[in-house]
Formats: structure tokens, C-alpha cells, sequence
């Protein structure tokens, strides 16, 4: 029996069946095989996690994602990172990690940064003769590095799924999120400087 389980499992996996239904299934088995009932402690864990109020954020996310967007704050973000950076040897590159960097910290979704930098930053990257594949690279992992920032969505989740102090987590990412900054935007600057791409004067204005 329990070999004819693992064997659908490994099945299912190889099929490419998402990991979430497999874990489920597990459980689900695990629990039909020593005649527990999963319903009630299904429900219990479950109420246990929504009635955490920290689940607040996530409708707060979703709301400042539509503000940003309506007030076009993409367009605005480049403009002033590239009025405070765009002096810098890697030009245009430094503008659009920090720029996603940021974004992300504020709509809790890389994905989101990507359609709303992307089609902005990738034109502008290439024509400033950066590689495509290394602005391709920079454009889709950019907007990662802001949840490593507070306040980050997935951070919050893990924190009520785990049940560990949210405090604490966002401030274990401000290290490591600052050096994963600092170390590409200084490969930014050294391709930068080797494509000679040219830089945007500082303007407080």
C-alpha cells in the first residue's frame, strides 16, 4: 500500500502536478491511514491563520499597487532615481535596480514590477548598449530584492504561517537586502563603465 502511494506521488510529480496539491494529497493520506478525521483540524488551522491581524496588509498591498499605477508612479520613480543616480558609471542600469528594487517594496509583487518597469527600462537599457541578456536578467530579478525590505508582503505571510515575529524577519532582510544592492549595482557600474554608457547629470530639479 504505501509503496503503491509513493509511486503515484512520484507520478503526480513528474507530470508536473503543483507542489501544493501533492503536499495536500500527503496529508490528506496520511491522515486517512491512521483514522484521524482532517476536517476539524483543517478548520481550526485555518481559522487560526486568517484571524491573525497582520492579514491587513494584503488588502492594503493590492490598494497601494492600484494607487501607484493610477498615479503613474512608475514613470515618476525613474525620473527621480535618475535625476539622484543617473550620474553614476552604471548609468541607467543602477536607475532601473534601485527603481525596481523599490516599486516592489511597496506593491509586495515582483511580477508587478516587471510589467510596470519592464516595458519602460528594457528599450532604454539596450539602447544604452547593455547586453540583452544582462538587462533581461536585471529587469525580472530586480524587483526581488525589495522584499527583502519592510514592508514586505511575502515576509508578512511567512511570518503568520510560521509563527515568527514579523518584527524580526524584516530586520534579518535589511542586511543581506542591502548587500545583494551594493553587489550588483556594482556589476551595473563595472559594465557600465566598460560600455561607456553615457551619464545624467545630477539635477535637483
Amino acid at each position: 500500500m504505501t509503496a503503491a502511494i509513493s509511486l503515484g506521488l512520484t507520478l503526480l510529480t513528474v507530470v508536473g502536478t503543483p507542489l501544493f496539491i501533492i503536499l495536500a494529497l500527503i496529508t490528506v493520506i496520511g491522515f486517512a491511514m491512521t483514522g484521524q478525521d482532517a476536517g476539524p483540524i483543517f478548520y481550526s488551522e485555518m481559522y487560526k491563520i486568517a484571524e491573525q491581524p497582520m492579514f491587513i496588509a494584503i488588502p492594503l498591498f493590492t490598494f497601494a499597487g492600484y494607487l501607484m499605477a493610477e498615479a503613474k508612479t512608475s514613470t515618476r520613480l525613474i525620473n527621480v532615481t535618475r535625476a539622484l543616480v543617473g550620474w553614476m558609471p552604471g548609468g541607467i542600469a543602477v536607475v532601473a535596480l534601485l527603481s525596481c528594487a523599490f516599486f516592489t517594496v511597496f506593491t509586495g509583487v515582483s511580477g508587478v514590477t516587471i510589467i510596470a518597469l519592464g516595458g519602460l527600462l528594457l528599450p532604454a537599457l539596450i539602447k544604452e548598449g547593455y547586453p540583452e541578456k544582462f538587462t533581461l536578467g536585471l529587469l525580472t530579478t530586480g524587483g526581488s530584492r525589495g522584499m527583502l525590505f519592510p514592508p514586505s508582503l511575502p515576509i508578512i505571510i511567512y511570518g503568520v504561517i510560521a509563527q515568527v515575529d514579523i518584527n524580526k524577519l524584516f530586520i534579518a532582510g535589511l542586511i543581506p537586502g542591502a548587500l545583494d544592492l551594493l553587489v550588483t549595482m556594482g556589476l551595473c557600474i563595472w559594465l557600465g563603465s566598460k560600455a561607456k554608457v553615457p551619464r545624467v547629470p545630477f539635477d535637483p530639479r
